[in-house]
Formats: C-alpha cells, structure tokens, sequence
C-alpha cells in the first residue's frame, strides 16, 4: 500500500470527510477523518496495521510493544502490533488524564510505540508520551494512519501513512462559524 492508496481507501470508506466539524482538539475545521470507518473493514484494518509497522520497523527499529490511547486508536494500535508481533496495550482517560488500567504496566526501558489514528496537535499522543516516560519507558515512535498538521511539540519521531493537509481554527477565529454553518462533532469527546 502506498500514501495514495491510503488516500484512496480514506475516501471510499467514506472516512475522509468535508463539511464544518468541531475536533477532538476543541479546534474546527473544513476536514474531518474518520478512522473508524476505513478500520471497520478488516482487511483495511489488517493492511495498514502492516503498512505501519512495516514503515516504523523501517525508520526506527524494533520496539518492545504498542501503546494506543481508548477508545478511537484501539483497532490501529491492534493491527500494527499483531503486524509487529508485540504486546498491544491501551490507556484510558481517568478523572482528566490518561492512565494505564487493567494490568498494564511498562517497565522502564521499553521502547514504545505510541500509535493514534489521526493526528492534528498531538495532544492525546503526546500525554502518552509523557506517561511511558513516567515509567522509565521510552516512546520509541509516534504512529498514525493520518497527519492531520503535526505535532504541537516536536522531539519524538513521527510516522504516517498519510498527510492530510485541512485548516483548522479556534472556535472564535472560525470562518464556517461566521458564514452560519451548522457544525458537526462526530468525535468521542464532544457531542452535537
């Protein structure tokens, strides 16, 4: 699979999106990505769990296991480490901040891959970061099916399958907003 036939399976999934939305981030935008609706097939699942591994295997090296964040990267960070043959964990949001739950536990050294679906600040990733580094561990990689913008602060290594370039704005900044258009929150965090 290439970026391109990413791009291609975003749209005929109908996971790439256009309209007004409001996202995870509080940000808007003209552009939505909907992971879920590319991961819902299995086979599109399975193929970019590979790819990524496959592109993280390549720029970083071998990691000791995958960390994703609940609820929305729990199918991408499953893919990629049956693809990597390593331990998928998962962090879940507890009273405001991200925590390891269920048994799950890092030992310190690990080198991690910490794998989202989208991301646009990398604000939920970068939380992960900090707590792998809590435990001693290391984030080895950032992982994404799509780059929305980057990240807000560099300094991990960041792998994508696929850039998609969309403007966001603050919510008071918003020309959608301003031209009256009704907006749409289809993420976990916010409700229409």
């Amino acid at each position: 699979m290439s970026e391109q036939s990413i791009l291609e399976d975003l749209a005929a999934s109908g996971a790439l999106r256009k309209g007004h939305f409001r996202l995870s981030s509080g940000r808007h935008s003209d552009t939505y990505v909907q992971c879920s609706q590319l991961l819902k097939d299995p086979s599109r699942a399975i193929a970019a769990g590979r790819m990524l591994a496959e592109c993280v295997s390549r720029e970083v090296g071998e990691v000791d296991a995958v960390l994703s964040p609940a609820l929305g990267a729990l199918l991408i960070g499953f893919t990629t480490a049956l693809a990597l043959d390593r331990d998928m964990l998962f962090a879940e949001r507890v009273g405001g901040r991200m925590s390891l739950r269920r048994g799950f536990a890092l030992e310190p050294g690990m080198r991690v891959l910490l794998v989202e679906d989208v991301i646009t600040t990398g604000g939920s990733i970068l939380e992960l970061a900090r707590l792998v580094e809590e435990a001693g561990a290391r984030a080895a990689a950032l992982g994404c099916i799509v780059d929305r913008g980057g990240l807000a602060e560099p300094g991990y290594p960041l792998v994508s399958l696929a850039a998609v370039k969309a403007d966001s704005f603050e919510p008071d900044e918003c020309p959608l907003c301003a031209r009256g258009v009704p907006i749409d929150s289809p993420g976990s965090r916010y409700t229409s």
